[in-house]
């Protein structure tokens, strides 16, 4: 009875170790448990998760990358358009200040042109004025000289002519008409007297070179020539005193 129970014991030690073995054996592919192809395919899943989601991060970063370069662009070709703003306002002022400078330039020139213009009509003005005051004073001395001589011929190129009109016919007549009433002489009386015309046409002196025979008549006849208005003589161009010889009558002309 023994014997048997100490057979069993080992028979039940030899079975524990074998199964206890049996645990450390490879297990043929086939006999592998369904557990470990379910892991296997998730590990696949995520694997391909993993992949995708790598691809979308690396998606993602080019688009980045794209729009921070077209940002980039658009920053560059805002700066160019605003550098040609720029050059193109300076250029402007720049053409405006030309434009300004060539108006300043032109009136400065013609400030000195007027000022140059001025310059001579001034120095015009004052050679005339002395030109005139010269020719007057050697008219005057000439006038004087002739006044202290007496009737002398004065070369001149055209002679004085008499201006003849209704306000001096009608002096003469107030003049001459009394006399020759008052002292009953003939109408067609006459005077020969000298002139010494001046530059401006008036009588200066007068001399008588035949009398009509009548004081009375020869004194009028004087006082109507110093009211006579002559059209100067003129002698190279200008006015220049002459002595004349008229006749001084009651229908002179």
């Amino acid at each position: 009875m023994r014997e048997r129970r100490r057979g069993g014991r080992i028979l039940l030690v030899t079975l524990a170790a074998l199964a206890v073995g049996s645990c450390f054996l490879p297990i043929p592919r086939a006999m592998r448990p369904p557990e470990e192809v379910i892991t296997d395919s998730a590990a696949a899943r995520q694997d391909s998760i993993e992949r995708a989601e790598q691809a979308a991060a690396a998606r993602r970063d080019s688009i980045l990358a794209a729009e921070r370069e077209a940002a980039r662009q658009d920053s560059i070709a805002r700066a160019q358009r605003e550098a040609a703003r720029q050059d193109s306002i300076a250029r402007a002022a720049a053409r405006q200040d030309s434009i300004l400078a060539a108006e300043r330039e032109a009136a400065r020139q013609d400030s000195l042109e007027a000022a140059r213009r001025d310059s001579l009509i001034a120095a015009a003005r004052r050679d005339s004025i002395a030109s005139i005051e010269a020719a007057r004073a050697a008219a005057a001395a000439e006038l004087a000289e002739l006044r202290e001589s007496g009737p002398v011929f004065v070369p001149h190129d055209e002679a004085p002519r008499l201006v003849w009109d209704t306000e001096a016919e009608a002096a003469l007549a107030t003049t001459l008409l009394p006399v020759i009433r008052g002292e009953r002489l003939d109408p067609n009386i006459t005077t020969s007297v000298w002139l010494l015309v001046r530059t401006d046409g008036r009588v200066e002196a007068t001399a008588i070179q035949v009398s009509s025979g009548d004081g009375a008549f020869d004194a009028a006849a004087v006082r109507a020539a110093r009211g006579l208005l002559f059209a100067p003589a003129l002698r190279g161009g200008r006015a220049a005193p002459v002595w004349v010889l008229r006749e001084i009558s009651l229908l002179m002309r």
